[in-house]
């Protein structure tokens, strides 16, 4: 009887044990997951940041352009105006 007992309570704590092991490595699976899928968010947002920063830089050169006295000659001629010779 007391053979018995212990048999059925090692069984116990074995399907316990593997229960436990089995949930565990679940939970480890899913965060893993979580990890890689935050991981791509963060890179296509570092990426995105990289794209919007280069549009800035070619901006402002664009609006240095057109702030130029450069650029009213371009548009003047590319309008048909000439300037006459002294």
């Amino acid at each position: 009887m007391e053979e018995q007992k212990r048999l059925r309570l090692a069984a116990a704590i074995t399907v316990n044990l593997i229960l436990l092991i089995a949930i565990l490595t679940a939970v480890i699976i899913y965060q893993l997951a979580s990890i890689a899928a935050v991981n791509r968010q963060r890179n296509a947002i570092k990426n995105e940041i990289a794209q919007y920063e280069e549009l800035l830089k070619n901006g402002q050169k664009d609006l240095d352009y057109l702030k130029s006295e450069q650029f009213l000659l371009d548009k003047a001629f590319e309008l048909g105006y000439y300037f006459p010779n002294d």
